[in-house]
């Protein structure tokens, strides 16, 4: 009968449950925190979207050790950013038709295009990845169907900068002794 009642006092009155056992929970202080943070959903939203927009990202690095060979790739839909030794290639599509081109812009710059979508000097596109919101892709696939894809380039800097820390990591455990 007495833990009935103590029970029932604690959740008629949940004022006195909290303030007894706020400063002892640490969920109590996280939701407290964030509720204080619910006022300031932008800052949030911000944050979130940052994280969401580089996790879209995916990254896959490699070190081949008998071609003393490094080579990172990054990849959202049909956008990939190849990273090998000392050169970057954008690829845009997948199952490109043969000899067919492809065709991307981003933002409010130029249309670009290359043969079979393989832009073998990437560096002005990741530039223009790296300041854009948008990338706007076509291509035809091998069943000669158009594709066509707007990609957000939310969180490109975020996944390109993780992607070239991993780079630089590669082949730094090499050992030479024979």
């Amino acid at each position: 009968m007495r833990k009935k009642l103590f029970f029932s006092f604690f959740l008629l009155n949940p004022v006195v449950a909290n303030n007894t056992h706020a400063s002892e929970d640490r969920i109590s202080n996280l939701i407290l925190k964030v509720n204080a943070r619910s006022n300031n959903n932008a800052e949030i939203d911000q944050i979130e979207n940052k994280l969401l927009g580089r996790a879209s990202w995916k990254i896959k690095c490699q070190y081949k050790v008998f071609e003393d060979m490094k080579a990172c790739v990054m990849s959202k839909g049909p956008i990939s950013i190849l990273h090998v030794n000392h050169q970057y290639i954008v690829n845009i599509g997948e199952k490109n038709l043969k000899d067919n081109p492809a065709y991307i812009y981003v933002d409010n710059n130029e249309i670009l295009q290359e043969r079979e979508g393989l832009f073998r000097n990437g560096d002005e596109l990741i530039k223009q990845f790296k300041r854009g919101n948008y990338a706007f892709t076509r291509f035809q696939n091998n069943k000669k169907q158009l594709i066509e894809n707007k990609i957000s380039l939310n969180g490109f800097t975020d996944a390109f900068n993780d992607m070239e820390a991993q780079f630089s990591k590669l082949g730094n455990d090499r050992n030479y002794s024979f």
